[in-house]
């Protein structure tokens, strides 16, 4: 594998650099990675097929003493799951540039938001965790046209992010401390104006702006790991609580996992989410296999009502090999 990656490394060189930059390029920083995952959801009888593959590079350039250039990119391809529609779908996970630096490191693009080192606390089975954060752009996972800045000090880290997207702008802050080598607490704000998507929802109201603060904590013990999220805001108008918990145990190549997620607004419950979900998985080198289920508490499990099934109950099982 590390011959292929320098190998595509060096043809990378070659195809988008002059031949100046090219002979600069230090290969061995540089590498080319993925996943090619087959997944099926089973939700009320109906099968839907989950499937991706995700393609990405990331490397660094050391420039002086003091500056080291950074960047990564991400691909993500899923094919429609609607039958009538088999076309490939390409989504940009990752693509940034940067520098690091003795002070910090500072990036652009699309890329994490300064929060979602706090949110990753809970975001950790294959796939039932993390579904409390994505409404807001400045809280998700990812978003487009950000800044961040990064700094990591003895047992503290310090985030700060802005969102610049003309119809998604804000920010975030999140700073963490590790109490003990086991235990790391965290607290962090982020806000934004404006949505990426009209809600069909008429209780929100799109020219307000949106924000949530959340306070996490999580515990590390050998195999054992414990951690909880817990956060309050508003969005569009509608104030909301929700609550992530996640808890695992590993052994050997294995790990068995339970996550619970909870999302309820006073106005609106479009984007409510109340489940536990159950999950074993088997990790053998680079392969990946697993089985999780879902059990919705809402009085209202029928599939289909809410965001990806949020509100039925769910059987998921799926594959992966990383490279």
């Amino acid at each position: 594998m590390k011959k292929i990656n320098k190998a595509l490394s060096l043809t990378l060189a070659t195809l988008v650099s002059m031949p100046v930059l090219a002979e600069n390029i230090n290969t061995d920083n540089f590498s080319f990675g993925g996943r090619i995952e087959a997944r099926a959801a089973l939700a009320d009888s109906d099968f839907t097929d989950k499937s991706r593959v995700r393609l990405n590079g990331q490397g660094k350039h050391e420039i002086n003493d003091a500056l080291t250039a950074i960047g990564k990119f991400e691909y993500e391809l899923t094919q429609d799951s609607d039958e009538t529609d088999t076309t490939v779908k390409n989504k940009t996970r990752y693509a940034y540039v940067g520098v690091e630096t003795a002070y910090g490191t500072l990036t652009y693009g699309t890329q994490d938001n300064a929060v979602t080192y706090l949110t990753d606390f809970t975001d950790m089975a294959e796939y039932f965790s993390g579904y409390t954060n994505e409404e807001i752009t400045a809280s998700g996972d990812r978003a487009e046209d950000t800044i961040l800045y990064s700094v990591s000090k003895g047992d503290l880290t310090f985030n700060a992010s802005a969102n610049l997207k003309t119809t998604e702008n804000g920010g975030g802050l999140m700073v963490a401390y590790k109490l003990l080598p086991s235990v790391e607490v965290s607290a962090g704000y982020a806000a934004t104006e404006g949505f990426g998507t009209n809600s069909s929802d008429t209780f929100l109201d799109e020219t307000e702006s949106s924000d949530v603060y959340m306070i996490g904590a999580r515990y590390t013990k050998d195999s054992l790991l414990v951690s909880g999220l817990v956060q309050t805001g508003s969005y569009g108008g509608s104030d909301f609580d929700a609550v992530d918990a996640f808890a695992a145990y590993s052994f050997g190549e294995n790990t068995v996992n339970v996550s619970y997620n909870y999302y309820s607004a006073d106005d609106t419950n479009e984007l409510d989410v109340n489940f536990v979900a159950f999950e074993y998985a088997r990790y053998i080198g680079d392969v990946a296999a697993y089985a999780s289920y879902k059990v919705a508490l809402n009085n209202d499990t029928s599939a289909g009502k809410g965001p990806n099934n949020n509100n039925a109950d769910e059987f998921m099982i799926g594959a992966r090999y990383s490279f």
